[in-house]
């Protein structure tokens, strides 16, 4: 795992725990964590393997090992816990990529239940660019990663 997709996770776990209005200080540790990983010239993943300290400053003991445990196994069991008790439909639109915890909450919000064939069709139709905070670019990036099921060919007309 390099440092980028380590600090996005970090940054999503600090808007979970803000949606869920945890204490602030947590939210700040997580998100302060998560733009010094970004700053390093480093990879977290190759100290952590070499049993190196981590290098990062203002670091926990408790934050320390999450990372440790995130560089090392590319998993965090604290964040499938916190993934697990958002609503089923926020589950899903966070496994696209580059889709994070607020514009999933957002999409659920405006356009409801959403899987990956109606998602196609908000992002076909423009409805999901009515979503504040997802513009063309982010609407190609949803698109191009999305996973449709084809249509067997015998069910096309010609």
């Amino acid at each position: 795992m390099n440092n980028r997709d380590v600090a996005i996770i970090l940054f999503n776990i600090s808007t979970i725990l803000t949606q869920q209005y945890d204490n602030p200080y947590r939210i700040r540790a997580y998100r302060r964590a998560a733009r010094n990983i970004l700053r390093l010239r480093y990879s977290i993943a190759e100290r952590v393997a070499k049993g190196q300290p981590l290098g990062i400053p203002q670091l926990g003991a408790s934050l320390t090992t999450k990372i440790s445990t995130l560089a090392s196994t590319g998993q965090l069991p604290f964040y499938d816990e916190l993934c697990a008790q958002l609503p089923p439909e926020q589950q899903y639109l966070m496994r696209v990529p580059g889709m994070g915890p607020t514009i999933a909450a957002r999409i659920h919000r405006d356009l409801g239940h959403v899987d990956a064939v109606s998602l196609a069709r908000a992002a076909a139709t423009g409805a999901l660019q009515r979503v504040w905070g997802v513009g063309p670019k982010r609407t190609v990036a949803i698109i191009d990663t999305l996973v449709i099921p084809m249509l067997p060919q015998s069910s096309l007309s010609v």
